[in-house]
């Protein structure tokens, strides 16, 4: 029973966090939300707490720790404290990364990105449609908020090249995964997604080159796919395509006169004075999550109209005027939760747990610049299954691959199980 229970939660986390999180958003948070409960409720009947202290799950409770006692100081209600549930999906983790060792079906690095790739595939067709059909300006906006559906498509389209360092199949599907986001991306006309792809890509291909991932084939594929991408750049800028001249107009505008004209970008810059002014006023604990984009608006003089939304459109000003320096530190607790767990990977997929620990916790704080990603429901569901599964290529042999007649079978070897290493 433990392992259909445990098979259940899994797909139902990996296909709503992976494969239907661009499609059908709302679904897929339930869906994962409902993987996680039932996951811990795996962990509590059969006492297996030990992934608790992996740091992909042990770093964001810690963050957790950390946020209730700076919200614990501001608290005037209950609300106050309840306010830490938007970040519930980061502290369920552990339980995820159980049940990912326990399915009978196996988890690898090309089950991952291929699955990350599917839902890369969804999310442009549904920015296809959105914009080819319905003649949206920014594609996505039929299924979610255009920002928060173009970075989700940024997670799943890198997450989607771990399978580089899967079966050979599997390398061409994560090249194509990869293309699927650019598209979706490039629809959404999301400048901060845009932005976002050209570092991380640089990273991965330097990573994929040093550590063996790129075959000659692959390499060849790559090689086309950056003159696409050039090319489309090109010819957009010369066709006067918003999304990418406001960016290019954005940065000239900022180093010669230090200003910009988009309106978009001077709210923001208001806000982030907002925020700084905010952090002053309470720089070790914050002000908690209740009104605090009111809070930090009250700062600035009247005449500037600072706007109010639900968020300042920046991760770590958003944790420091909740939290102060306390919630500065969860942040990276938290974004930097990924890495911390692959360096300590010993396993045959060391490497894949690596690239996408590098690409995940990279991609999250660019985003994080200039938009919220912990905090979205939908970013926030994908970042958790994400940093799950990459616990789980992290594991030693014995607990991440299949085991069938007492034997461990990695990619290369096979051993008894009664000699093979415990994780």
């Amino acid at each position: 029973m433990t392992k259909q229970l445990a098979n259940l939660s899994a797909g139902a986390a990996l296909g709503g966090g992976l494969v239907i999180i661009c499609l059908w958003p709302e679904l897929a948070n339930i869906s994962v939300i409902v993987a996680q409960v039932l996951a811990l409720g795996i962990c509590f009947f059969t006492r297996s707490w030990a992934d608790l202290r992996r740091p992909a799950a042990a770093l964001p409770l810690i963050a957790a720790a950390l946020l209730l006692f700076a919200f614990g100081i501001t608290a005037t209600s209950p609300l106050h404290i309840a306010s830490i549930l938007v970040f519930a999906p980061l502290f369920l983790i552990g339980p995820l990364i159980t049940v990912f060792s326990r399915t009978s079906f196996r988890i690898g690095p090309g089950m991952i990105g291929t699955l990350a790739a599917i839902g890369a595939a969804l999310a442009m067709l549904v920015a296809v449609y959105d914009a080819f059909v319905l003649h949206s300006p920014r594609a996505g906006g039929i299924v979610a908020n255009p920002i928060h559906f173009a970075d989700v498509v940024v997670a799943l389209g890198f997450l989607s090249l771990v399978g580089l360092f899967g079966e050979k199949r599997s390398k061409w599907v994560a090249v194509a995964g990869a293309l699927f986001a650019l598209i979706a991306v490039v629809l959404s006309g999301t400048r901060g997604a845009i932005v976002t792809i050209i570092p991380v890509a640089g990273i991965i291909l330097v990573l994929a080159a040093l550590w063996g991932g790129l075959g000659r084939r692959s390499w060849l594929v790559v090689g086309v796919l950056v003159l696409i991408a050039v090319g489309g750049v090109v010819g957009t800028i010369q066709s006067g395509w918003s999304p990418v001249t406001r960016v290019i107009a954005t940065a000239t505008s900022m180093l010669e006169t230090g200003k910009t004209e988009d309106s978009s970008d001077n709210a923001r810059m208001l806000m982030y004075q907002a925020a700084y002014n905010a952090f002053l006023q309470s720089p070790f604990y914050g002000h908690g999550m209740i009104g605090f984009t009111k809070i930090a608006a009250d700062t600035m003089p009247p005449e500037l109209n600072t706007p109010v939304y639900d968020h300042l459109h920046n991760d770590v000003a958003d944790f420091a005027v909740t939290g102060g320096i306390i919630g500065v530190i969860a942040y990276f607790c938290i974004l930097l939760s990924p890495i911390a767990e692959a360096w300590t990977a010993r396993g045959p997929h060391r490497r894949s747990a690596q690239l996408g620990a590098i690409t995940l916790s990279s991609a999250y704080f660019l985003m994080g610049l200039t938009n919220a990603t912990f905090g979205i429901l939908m970013l926030t569901v994908t970042f958790a299954v994400a940093a799950a599964a990459i616990a789980h290529l992290s594991r030693l042999p014995a607990r991440d691959l299949s085991v069938e007649g007492g034997v461990v079978k990695t990619p290369d070897t096979s051993q008894r199980l009664a000699d093979a290493p415990i994780a």
